[in-house]
């Protein structure tokens, strides 16, 4: 599982960042993605929940 991200879409909406930071992180004014960071049902479920749908799951 990869997770990816697509700028052109993103709200901010933070919701991802403020639910699972140990996954989704803004370091240095760029948005970073923890593969690992978390189990995979958690990250599932962050993604899925992402308003703009810029998060995605490529298996």
């Amino acid at each position: 599982m990869k997770v990816t991200y697509d700028e052109k879409i993103c709200t901010h909406s933070a919701n991802c960042v403020n639910n699972l930071p140990s996954v989704f992180q803004v370091k240095d004014g760029k948005f970073v993605i923890i593969q690992d960071g978390a189990p995979e049902v958690q990250i599932r479920k962050t993604v899925e929940a992402c308003p703009s749908n810029a998060l995605k799951i490529e298996e």
